[in-house]
């Protein structure tokens, strides 16, 4: 996309001085350094992550058969994203290919900001006020815990790309009316959509615009002139969210949840009183360690009360010199609402009102921060009403630029530490990936096929909340090619609450002394009925045999209401078998004529890492 043409010269409202001298060149420069910059941090932040939860379940999703379009469009978690699910289908070509997935997330967010610096010098001009909101938007910690997380970034980051594509294109066709620039909006739309639903949302948003900034007069004669002037869009947008909302509709799961009574006061308090308000003015500053790596904002009380004094002072000051700057608030105050009954009336009520401390659920409000703060500061080119300089300020004092400078250079220093800080958690404190990581490494050493216990995982890698996705079963051959889980072993193994590997034994009943002298239990072609010390109660468990055999062989276990064929090998080894049932005896038998198997000791129970008690 082409940069806007020249612009007139600004008008005296943009708080610009000796600044508006500076050529275009210039401040594209600068953009394209600050953009730049954002693209260092976001990638030291991200490369080192890892995936959580969700991640291994699109994965795994993707594993599941082949790439189709009807598993393209299958809803993921009530979320329609075919954009997210293409996106797991590459990545889970290879094992474990975190770089890949964290480039996903890179390249989109790169692109995210040049889009940003695209829509405001095509809303604003080229001119240096408009680096102040893009400065604010690419280092703003708003964007950064959804970025950590990919299955959040599938949704989030795309959704600014297509925020400011569209709104860019938008206001480039209310000043033209020409068609094409409607075809890109709608197209951006139609993307986002295939990527998350809140791109909803931005029909809101382009809606107001066109009814705020491009008509006149009352209310009804905004929306008669904005149907005269703008009818092919009306057309088009209809057209397109209705054929998306039927879908969404009809074949996606609602999210809403009718069951609890959703906690609004307190939610409003810590979404919008707290996560949102620090958000902006480049908090929250502090992080809670409660839900590693996923932590939320903890603001002190006085930081929070500082960024609602100066935000209120922002905007009583921008109205003492400009025009007409309630417009752009009233736009963040609509879309915040919306925001807010998304989550109110449907992840609220089944986490709480502390769901409202999780960035991720505001990271859409950081590109229309951007466009907000350029609507209140900067008059919008084109436009048939604008924000503009008082002919006679409300203030005789007039700021001097270099404070305005300043406190915009602040207020990005401070997101870009609060961001880092939570980037740090995810990079030192993340328990799923130091136990995955752990997994890893020892099957890798281990080398070639490696027979393990199919476990729960800790608690602390995964909650449990949609099993079976949180068995090593399910997790561990995502990430490796050497797992198997059989119900059978000749050399089985287990992982340790750090994902360490270890070899395994059982722990539980033991089987009674055997009857030959040297041998225990002699065990050949024909059935040897071995009795317990006493019976292993109706459960799953796991039978240990411990036998010395003059040559390899096959041997079939019977116990409970399970018969399992188990290798032997010459020497002495232990065989692991699972059963399911009440076992109060273990019958074996060779399927070989030829080899008879010395049995020292039969054992009933939960399996246990060698070597602890």
């Amino acid at each position: 996309m082409s940069l806007p043409h020249p612009v007139p010269a600004p008008d005296a409202a943009a708080p610009e001085g000796r600044l508006s001298t500076h050529p275009r060149e210039l401040v594209i420069a600068a953009a394209a350094i600050l953009i730049g910059i954002q693209a260092g941090i976001r990638a030291w932040a991200l490369y080192p992550g890892w995936f959580l939860l969700d991640d291994y379940r699109l994965i795994d999703d993707a594993r599941g058969g082949p790439f189709t379009l009807e598993r393209l469009l299958a809803p993921y978690d009530s979320q329609f994203m075919p954009v997210g699910r293409a996106i797991a289908w590459v990545v889970s070509r290879e094992d474990a290919n975190w770089g890949m997935a964290a480039t996903s997330v890179f390249v989109m967010q790169v692109l995210a900001g040049i889009a940003c610096a695209w829509m405001l010098f095509t809303l604003f001009g080229v001119r240096p006020w408009a680096l102040a909101p893009l400065a604010l938007y690419l280092f703003t910690a708003l964007n950064v815990p959804a970025m950590m997380w990919w299955a959040a970034a599938l949704n989030q980051v795309p959704l600014q790309l297509v925020f400011f594509v569209s709104v860019g294109a938008w206001v480039r066709y209310a000043r033209s009316r020409h068609l094409g620039w409607l075809a890109v909006t709608m197209l951006a739309l139609g993307f986002g959509l295939l990527c998350y639903v809140k791109t909803a949302l931005v029909f809101v948003v382009l809606a107001y615009l066109l009814l705020a900034y491009f008509s006149h007069g009352s209310p009804l004669q905004r929306v008669w002139h904005a149907v005269r002037r703008a009818w092919p869009a009306l057309i088009a947008a209809v057209a397109l969210g209705g054929i998306y909302a039927y879908h969404y509709v009809t074949e996606v799961p609602s999210i809403f949840v009718g069951e609890k009574r959703p906690p609004a006061g307190d939610l409003a308090e810590a979404m919008l009183g707290r996560s949102l308000v620090t958000g902006l003015l480049g908090g929250p500053w502090r992080w809670n360690d409660i839900t590693l790596p996923t932590v939320q904002i903890d603001p002190p009380l006085w930081a929070t009360s500082a960024a609602w004094v100066v935000l209120i002072g922002f905007a009583v000051g921008a109205a003492l010199f400009r025009r007409r700057t309630g417009r752009a608030w009233g736009l963040l105050s609509i879309y915040a609402i919306l925001a807010f009954g998304l989550v109110v009336t449907s992840r609220a009520p089944l986490v709480g009102a502390i769901i409202g401390l999780e960035l991720r659920y505001l990271t859409d409000l950081a590109p229309l921060a951007a466009l907000c703060l350029g609507l209140v500061t900067l008059p919008l080119l084109g436009a048939t009403e604008s924000s503009e300089r008082r002919a006679t300020p409300l203030l005789t004092v007039t700021p001097d630029p270099r404070i305005l400078v300043a406190a915009v250079a602040v207020v990005a220093a401070s997101g870009i530490w609060s961001g880092v800080t939570y980037a740090r958690v995810w990079h030192s404190d993340h328990p799923s990936a130091e136990y995955m990581h752990n997994a890893m490494t020892d099957l890798r050493n281990l080398g070639g096929v490696v027979d393990l216990l199919d476990q729960t995982v800790p608690r602390h890698v995964d909650p449990g909340f949609t099993p079976p996705s949180n068995t090593t079963r399910v997790l561990l051959p995502l990430l490796v090619d050497n797992a198997r889980f059989p119900l059978a072993s000749d050399n089985l193994h287990l992982l340790d609450e750090q994902g360490n590997v270890h070899p395994a034994r059982v722990e539980g009943v033991s089987s009674k002394p055997g009857p030959a002298a040297g041998c225990g239990w002699r065990v050949s072609s024909s059935q040897t009925t071995i009795p317990l010390e006493r019976a292993a109660f109706d459960y799953r468990w796991w039978i240990s045999i411990s036998y010395l055999a003059p040559q390899s062989g096959t041997l079939e276990v019977r116990a409970g209401g399970s018969t399992r064929e188990v290798p032997v090998h010459r020497g002495l080894g232990t065989a692991f078998v699972r059963v399911d049932g009440e076992v109060d005896e273990v019958v074996l038998q060779m399927q070989d004529d030829a080899t008879t198997l010395c049995v020292d000791m039969v054992a009933v129970g939960e399996v246990k890492a060698r070597g602890t008690s």
